[in-house]
């Protein structure tokens, strides 16, 4: 275990996994989400009186 350890946090290319990880799990976690937050609120289209406009 120290070694496996030692090649993570001691190498370039340990650390370069590390990171790699890292991105991809931020990335599911953020596809997860988008996903869970675009069924709890449906896109219903622009609504008629948009008080937005200039």
């Amino acid at each position: 275990m120290d070694t496996f350890f030692s090649f993570l946090f001691g190498t370039r290319e340990g650390v370069g996994i590390l990171f790699v990880v890292g991105i991809l799990v931020i990335g599911l976690v953020a596809f997860i989400l988008e996903k869970r937050t675009s069924k709890m609120y449906v896109d219903r289209g622009p609504s008629e009186d948009d008080d937005w406009d200039l």
